[in-house]
């Protein structure tokens, strides 16, 4: 008795590792299906510090833009947008990662500083493989990013 319940233990196990699995499938693309209707957030650029304003853009610019959307559509919503988009520069010899293939950009000067949003659209073919949004504020005198001017 104790040999039948070995044995068919066993063959349950072995007709499991048997099993068909699905397929390395591409996953669905995640967040939303199509693009909102409404403006981007900026953040609160106004009163917020670089860093907390910087964080707000680049997690609303993740959570718009899902992979696989169209590159196209996702460059036109950021021109409805005021955004300026032209194709990325041409990487230096040696850059690791992978390069945008477009970078949008905004900017607005208010209180003496500029204000400065980007979004680089990483593309892999001619859908969207991912975003990485960017702010900058420049005051009076500060250079790129606070440096010196």
């Amino acid at each position: 008795m104790k040999h039948a319940r070995t044995i068919a233990v066993s063959l349950a196990l072995l007709l499991g590792a048997c099993e068909t699995l699905p397929t390395g499938a591409a996953p669905p693309p995640v967040g939303p299906a199509s693009i909102p209707a409404s403006a981007i957030e900026l953040g609160d650029w106004r009163n917020a510090t670089e860093a907390a304003t910087l964080q707000a853009f680049q997690q609303g610019v993740t959570a718009r833009y899902a992979a696989g959307l169209p590159l196209a559509s996702v460059s036109g919503d950021l021109r409805r947008n005021d955004f300026n988009c032209s194709a990325a520069p041409p990487r230096a010899e040696g850059n690791r990662g992978d390069p945008p293939a477009q970078v949008c950009r905004k900017t607005t000067t208010a209180n003496g500083c500029t204000h400065t949003w980007q979004v680089h659209l990483v593309a892999e073919g001619e859908a969207l493989a991912r975003t990485r949004g960017l702010y900058d504020r420049r005051c009076g005198g500060d250079g790129l990013l606070g440096g010196p001017g």
